[in-house]
């Protein structure tokens, strides 16, 4: 706890005893009457007592500055037709439509508990938030290197969404993140202090205290979704679910064979209904049970093996939902290419031939490199336009391809429309190619 919390504990103290000084403890004094304590003083010595019994509870004095959006370079800022959308507004005007969890997990290192909820934008995602909760309040506290660790609750506004929390109506997904500040804030693109068991350089942030590492696993699994089961010191300990969307939230201590990893918030995510599922060995979860018109079933690698059958698509039989492609989509691509530092800027211009109205769908730019010697593994590349786009509409892309020196070839390229299960995350197997481009690399 900081000097200031000290300090202000100290004042406490001081003020209450002020109120209330016992009278000199003499036997040469006459009787007096017994002095009668004002109603005004009887008040402030219970204001004064809250104050401290809130601050010995939560550590938490009042609350700061609300945290601030951060933008990663290179995704499309968001706004109400492009990148993730922005919270929609709910029907009594408030500015964001955001559903509570009734979710409140204790943090391994005492104080404040965790919390989660959903926010639904306007491009038809659901955005997971997770923080530190006081008074029914979602944040971040200020400490490790956060806020300069002021030691202040930062309330999270419904508006600061991180992409990566987000999916699409009909997903279910599993987030994880091994190595979180215990302040409670998700990944950002610069991160306020150091995993301690990473090496630090001239230019890294302070190192974060190494009690304060969690490993947080958060997601949504469906209406059918019964429970979650994590392992912890080889003990099995299971939560139910929590609302129609099936959402769950576990915070524990980094375990040790952890502790070696660069901290990242990762995940899967896929349709509901679509079997199997299961959670891998490293992560958060080990077992989900669910139940799907009154029959039970279980997925994950810790299963029960007197529990219920293993979950297939068969069982869940309530038909998968995912934004439908049409087939037989064609459009001319138009391709320009320029010189630039390095290599070539490939201008990639096309007409749309479907709309895009939500992020359950969007056009995307793939390319082949060549491989060989001089020009490396090749590989694809490329990037989905994360945006509403109309009918018809002119849509133009630039996808920078590398040119190291003696790398010759052909670039190869492809326009693409696939449904993905949240931003930036395309299901496989359900993009279709509207249109083809090569790039001959020039040999002089």
């Amino acid at each position: 706890m900081s000097d200031f919390h000290s300090d202000y504990k100290r004042q406490l103290v001081t003020a209450a005893g002020a109120l209330f000084a016992a009278p000199d403890a003499s036997p040469w004094r006459k009787p007096r009457r017994v002095r009668r304590v004002p109603l005004f003083a009887v008040i402030v010595l219970a204001a004064l007592l809250l104050a401290a019994a809130t601050l010995a509870a939560t550590g938490i004095i009042g609350f700061g500055a609300p945290v601030k959006a951060s933008r990663t370079p290179g995704q499309e800022r968001p706004s109400v037709t492009a990148g993730i959308g922005i919270p929609v507004a709910a029907a009594d005007g408030s500015p964001a439509l955001v559903q509570p969890l009734a979710i409140s997990v204790p943090d391994p290192g005492g104080g404040l508990s965790w919390g989660m909820r959903i926010v639904r934008t306007t491009r038809g995602l659901l955005c997971l938030q997770i923080g530190r909760l006081l008074d029914g309040r979602l944040g971040v506290i200020g400490e490790d290197s956060e806020f300069n660790d002021d030691g202040l609750f930062h309330e999270l506004p419904a508006s600061v969404l991180n992409p990566g929390t987000c999916v699409s109506s009909g997903v279910w997904t599993m987030l994880s993140y091994a190595g979180l500040p215990a302040a409670g804030a998700l990944a950002r693109p610069m991160t306020p202090c150091l995993a301690p068991w990473l090496r630090a350089r001239a230019s890294s942030p302070p190192p974060c205290p190494a009690s304060d590492e969690r490993l947080v696993g958060f997601g949504v699994l469906g209406p059918d979704a019964v429970s979650v089961s994590y392992m912890v010191n080889g003990q099995l300990h299971t939560v139910p679910t929590v609302g129609g969307l099936g959402a769950y939230l576990v915070v524990l201590r980094v375990p040790p064979k952890l502790a070696q990893n660069v901290p990242v918030l990762g995940g899967k995510s896929g349709l509901l209904g679509s079997f199997p599922i299961g959670a891998g060995k490293g992560e958060v979860v080990s077992r989900l049970e669910f139940r799907f018109n009154g029959h039970p079933c279980q997925t994950g690698f810790d299963r029960d093996p007197d529990g219920p059958p293993q979950c297939t698509s068969q069982i869940a039989a309530g038909g998968v939902l995912s934004a439908n492609i049409p087939r037989g989509l064609h459009t001319a691509v138009a391709l320009h290419p320029r010189r630039v530092a390095g290599g070539f800027d490939l201008e990639v211009t096309f007409t749309a031939p479907a709309a895009v109205t939500n992020a359950s769908v969007a056009y995307g730019v793939q390319v082949t490199r060549p491989s060989s010697p001089a020009c490396g593994d090749g590989g694809i590349w490329g990037q989905t336009i994360e945006r509403d786009i109309a009918r018809g509409q002119s849509v133009r892309v630039t996808e920078f391809v590398p040119q190291p020196p003696g790398c010759r070839g052909t670039v190869k390229g492809q326009v693409i429309l696939g449904a993905q299960t949240g931003a930036l995350r395309m299901l496989r197997g359900r993009d279709r190619t509207i249109g083809r481009f090569t790039f001959k690399l020039p040999t002089d």
